[in-house]
């Protein structure tokens, strides 16, 4: 099987501080990669993976590589996810993460990673591992819908598969880019919208703290179909 992939990322509305925490993101192949963190480490953590996707199967193995070959001080969340035949292979820490659709339902959807309200796994600066995901009964026209922490802030689960089917009755074979650019859009609308409840403002309450709305901040949206 193979996997065909888009992409979308939109930057916060203040993209000028370079100290400021953001989405870096990287395709290549079968294989991508989202981090979400200190700006300078977060790119070092993803060009390390980048230039050596090809040289490691399981992705594990990939994400301890890149962050030992990062030189910079910094913390970063990470997911990196590749398709190895008829296995889908993850390794995810922090809010970042993916689900899985089969047939217009949520097959799979990974857990969040983190020690408090507000305090993801990272790495770097924390002690934190992360979790490695094995999915390895995927089916030709599974869907993966895979993201930064700005999506899941703002979309809850259900919405994003609601999102995606819409999009997906409109054409039955869209451009994985459109489909990963209206995700995003829909995370970027909803992070601005005080009124909504959203996944960030229930975590907000489950803690007993008080917030409406989205939370804003950079989003990054990845779509891919699993084909024969």
């Amino acid at each position: 099987m193979r996997m065909i992939s888009g992409s979308k990322f939109i930057s916060s509305k203040d993209g000028k501080n370079p100290k400021k925490k953001g989405d870096v993101h990287v395709k290549h192949g079968q294989t991508f990669v989202i981090a979400h963190g200190s700006c300078q480490f977060a790119r070092d953590l993803v060009y390390n993976c980048a230039n050596k996707i090809k040289g490691f199967i399981n992705p594990i193995d990939l994400l301890n590589y890149a962050y030992l070959e990062t030189k910079v001080r910094g913390s970063s969340t990470a997911c990196i996810i590749t398709l190895n035949e008829w296995c889908l292979h993850a390794v995810n820490i922090g809010d970042n993460g993916f689900i899985l659709l089969r047939n217009e339902e949520i097959l799979y959807e990974s857990p969040v990673q983190q020690h408090t309200y507000k305090t993801p796994y990272q790495l770097g600066n924390a002690n934190d591992s992360p979790e490695e995901i094995k999915l390895t009964e995927l089916e030709p026209g599974d869907i993966i819908i895979a993201g930064s922490a700005g999506l899941f802030n703002n979309l809850f689960t259900h919405e994003i598969k609601d999102l995606v089917i819409k999009e997906i009755r409109k054409d039955p074979a869209p451009s994985p880019d459109m489909i990963a650019a209206e995700i995003a859009k829909n995370a970027i609308e909803r992070s601005i919208d005080q009124c909504r409840f959203t996944p960030y403002s229930k975590a907000a309450w489950q803690a007993g703290k008080r917030h409406k709305g989205g939370k804003m901040g950079d989003v990054t949206a990845i779509f891919a179909f699993i084909l024969p």
